[in-house]
């Protein structure tokens, strides 16, 4: 588990930043996001982290479209179309705006645990802000509880208020019980939005790649 304040607001660059192919330029971010399915090459990718001088690169998959591994991307994350944004907003982590946050480095080690990733999102809306964590936190375990092998997490938290350390220790204990074996693996921020009411986690996990040969084994033991 790693968190700490954070201090990447200090510079205006993005730490991610959604770039299509039909862009006349490429602006500076730290970590360049791209939809696969806009035919992307590599010959496109290298230029782009050329002109975004971005540290690495994230492609997002928001389909079942093959495609190759190239060296160039440090990492994908699937997701849905309208997802998207969620995700570039969750890995821009200088909008982090409370005591819970982590930094750049901490993006990159995360994308170090595997090659693929999946995004799960949940949220509820009521007038308890107890009640609000409690289901949310189920939510969100609910959906990880149904991944194998999971090897890196990244939660993010958005609420309207600053959240205090006791609903961080709440979800950070849920999850951490859940998944004993991550240890330092887990990384977790805190955001501000403007939604009164509400209460968002959103998460980017790895998973490792089983051979089919060994599921068939865990099935029959």
């Amino acid at each position: 588990m790693k968190y700490h304040l954070d201090k990447s607001y200090i510079d205006d660059t993005p730490n991610a930043l959604l770039y299509q192919r039909i862009m006349d330029r490429y602006p500076r971010s730290v970590i360049g996001c791209f939809i696969i399915s806009e035919d992307w090459n590599e010959q496109a990718l290298l230029e782009l982290k050329e002109k975004s001088e971005a540290w690495f690169l994230v492609g997002l998959q928001i389909d079942d479209m093959d495609f190759d591994r190239l060296d160039i991307i440090k990492g994908i994350v699937k997701c849905q179309p309208d997802e998207v944004k969620a995700v570039t907003d969750l890995l821009n982590v200088n909008a982090a705006s409370t005591i819970i946050g982590i930094d750049i480095v901490d993006i990159k080690s995360l994308f170090e645990c595997g090659n693929l990733f999946q995004f799960i999102q949940a949220s509820a809306i009521g007038d308890s802000e107890s009640d609000l964590v409690k289901v949310t936190t189920h939510k969100l375990v609910n959906q990880l509880s149904k991944a194998h092998h999971t090897k890196g997490l990244f939660i993010g938290m958005e609420s309207v208020q600053s959240l205090p350390i006791e609903v961080f220790a709440y979800i950070a204990d849920a999850v951490e019980r859940l998944l004993p074996n991550i240890g330092e693996d887990i990384y977790y921020r805190s955001s501000m939005n403007d939604e009164p009411n509400s209460f968002h986690l959103k998460a980017i996990y790895a998973e490792e790649q089983v051979d089919s040969r060994e599921l068939d084994a865990d099935f029959t033991t």
